[in-house]
């Protein structure tokens, strides 16, 4: 069973391979650049010297001069479209230079036609580049390579020419289709690594960023924040009494709850702000340049909005509500602990909330048996005791 994974855009695909799509044109541009010696001289054995033989050498010194500065400046590009379009005047300006001096060799000598096949075949396969960008320097080059071939050419047998035009076309054909198959196959690793990595740093049930995930990002803006000396701070969420709604209506139905509550989170807090399930019925919210006062106002918003209405789950309403625990980073302190500290909180707050109202059940809001108040919610302590 073929594994469907989502599509990537051209500017992700272009922008993931730019850097090994650079250094593969750099080496084509370099291998072609020197191969052009060996072609000189070979041009030079078969033509006199004179104003056409000057002509051409002066043509090729062009393209070494270009292709061997082109080849300097290649790893200082940014972005493909600046690849794009610097590797397409070296396609132009190499093609019509081979043309140019195929033109001129004797009717009767076909050896340059081997090279011609060599050059369409690899090209298509070699150059990283789009093939709607591609194809026009190369469907000329083969076209006039025909046209030489059949109005100037003089072969020893019309089944020759034929044989050539025919290893002309299948050259070209064959490197298209090689080029395409590669891109697509290139596309198609790139989605299976991104979905790949999606799915390894994201909850699969509520969508936002799982365990270690938040760790990795959390400790990265910790160092970013001490370094700049802003605020930082955690809250950490905890559905009350989770597990009875579990029990009472089933697993699904705490599923539903999960996802819900995910999504009244999200728009309780800031867009910047890192979402994460840590586990179970667990949050944690990641608040950068957060004081503990600005922490205290988002947990505050958090909770309101999760227990402002009741969750729809099968035709019930189930009330949720939460416990909230605060921490914002102190001096010399790591992920680690300001959860620990944030941790803390969370159950001091839960001991002060079962105090305050004793045994009280988390279940339906509607006519069910199982069905009770809404569960109070406690925010965390003061500033001055989270921190």
């Amino acid at each position: 069973m073929q594994t469907l994974y989502p599509d990537v855009s051209e500017d992700q695909y272009r922008s993931h391979y730019l850097n090994a799509d650079i250094a593969q044109c750099r080496r084509v541009v370099t291998v072609a650049m020197w191969a052009m010696l060996p072609l000189m001289y070979f041009d030079f054995s078969l033509r006199q010297p004179g104003s056409l033989y000057l002509l051409l050498m002066a043509a090729h010194a062009a393209v070494f001069a270009f292709s061997l500065w082109f080849a300097r400046q290649m790893p200082k590009i940014l972005g493909a479209p600046k690849l794009d379009q610097q590797m397409l005047r070296w396609v132009w300006l190499a093609l019509a230079v081979t043309l140019a001096g195929n033109a001129s060799r004797p009717v009767d000598y076909f050896g340059h036609y081997y090279i011609d096949i060599w050059i369409v075949a690899m090209y298509f396969v070699v150059l990283p580049l789009p093939l709607r960008l591609l194809n026009p320097p190369m469907v000329g080059f083969v076209a006039v390579s025909l046209s030489l071939l059949f109005l100037y050419k003089q072969a020893p047998a019309v089944s020759y020419t034929y044989n050539v035009a025919l290893m002309l076309l299948l050259a070209a054909i064959s490197g298209h289709t090689i080029s395409s198959r590669t891109h697509r196959f290139r596309r198609k690793t790139l989605s299976a690594e991104q979905e790949l990595e999606r799915q390894a740093s994201t909850d699969p049930l509520t969508g936002v960023a799982n365990r270690r995930e938040f760790m990795r990002i959390s400790d990265g803006e910790l160092k970013r924040h001490a370094r700049l000396g802003k605020s930082l701070s955690l809250l950490v969420l905890d559905l009350d009494h989770f597990r009875k709604i579990n029990e009472a209506h089933g697993h699904q139905a705490g599923e539903v709850v999960l996802v819900e509550v995910t999504r009244r989170m999200k728009r309780a807090t800031r867009s910047y702000d890192c979402l994460a399930r840590y586990g179970g019925e667990e949050f944690c919210v990641l608040l950068p340049e957060a004081s503990i006062e600005d922490a205290g106002k988002i947990a505050a918003r958090t909770k309101h909005t999760i227990i402002a209405m009741p969750v729809s789950v099968s035709g019930k309403e189930l009330r949720v509500s939460a416990t909230i625990g605060i921490a914002t980073m102190l001096t010399g302190d790591t992920i680690a602990s300001i959860l620990k500290r944030a941790d803390a909180d969370l159950h001091r707050a839960k001991k002060e909330v079962a105090d305050g109202a004793g045994a009280d059940t988390s279940t339906p809001a509607s006519a069910d048996p199982a069905s009770s108040a809404p569960l109070p919610v406690s925010l965390p302590a003061e500033a001055g005791k989270a921190a």
